[in-house]
């Protein structure tokens, strides 16, 4: 597989269990290749979704659910970008 040189992750190929999942991993890896983030930036933010549910009290946690965080990490960092939120600009478009 090859990646965007921003995007460095595990050489092996990633598995999934459910479509869900290629699907989310799919998501966070055309976004930072189209820019919208840094690859590192997402890497930070599973980093502490996973530290967050490490450090939760045992019966608070749930499952472990890799993809669960992933996904989770996702959220934040397209909310940080704004990527749902923020206007759409066209060049040229005067219709604001």
């Amino acid at each position: 597989m090859m990646l965007h040189e921003t995007c460095t992750t595990d050489q092996a190929a990633p598995q999934f269990d459910h479509e869900w999942q290629r699907r989310a991993f799919g998501l966070a890896l055309a976004l930072s290749e189209f820019r919208h983030f840094d690859w590192s930036e997402f890497q930070q933010s599973l980093i502490e979704t996973i530290g967050r549910w490490e450090n939760a009290p045992e019966a608070q946690r749930g499952d472990w659910e890799y993809y669960d965080h992933w996904v989770a990490a996702l959220e934040k960092v397209i909310d940080d970008h704004q990527l749902l939120t923020a206007p759409i600009l066209a060049n040229g478009d005067s219709h604001g």
